[in-house]
Formats: structure tokens, sequence, C-alpha cells
């Protein structure tokens, strides 16, 4: 019982982290098109995920970490903790 809520939690998590991921990678070449130009967004596209962190540290350093921005990451960060609980509880023997 505990393995197929498990997988369940597993499964939702992923589905849900990876509509959000391409949601925060749109967003993140938006933002740093806005900001800084073409070639920023161009580079955006090409390094996801250094520069969504680059991007998270901007943002939230100059308008504030609380912003929708920042707070979408900080809750994809968390999709994976929840991933690794559902695993966890996939991989539960009884």
């Amino acid at each position: 019982m505990i393995k197929n809520i498990g997988s369940g939690i597993i499964g939702l998590a992923c589905m849900a982290a990876s509509i959000l991921g391409l949601i925060i990678h749109v967003w993140t070449i938006v933002i740093s098109f806005s900001v800084s130009g073409l070639f920023a967004a161009v580079l955006t596209l090409m390094f996801p995920v250094l520069s969504e962190i680059f991007w998270f540290f901007n943002v939230g350093s100059n308008v504030g970490f609380g912003t929708t921005y920042c707070v979408a990451i900080i809750a994809y960060i968390g999709l994976f903790g929840v991933v690794f609980l559902g695993a966890a509880m996939a991989s539960k023997e009884n």
C-alpha cells in the first residue's frame, strides 16, 4: 500500500516539476530579455540551470526573495524533496 502511494507521489511530483520547470525557464528567458537584452536571453535559453540560479539571486537581491518568480523557484526545488520522499516510501519493504 505504501509503495503504491509513494509511486503516485513520485508521478505527480515529477509531472508538476516538469510543468513548473518549463514555466520557470520561459519566465527566466523573458526576465533576462527585459533586463539585459537579446544576448542574455539567448544565453539563458542555452544554459537553463545556471541562468535560473543567476537570475534567482539577481531578482532576489534587487526586488526581494518574496517575489513570485523566486517563490516559484523555491517551490520547484521543494518538489524534488517531495519526489525523494515518494521514492523513500516506494522503496519500503512493508
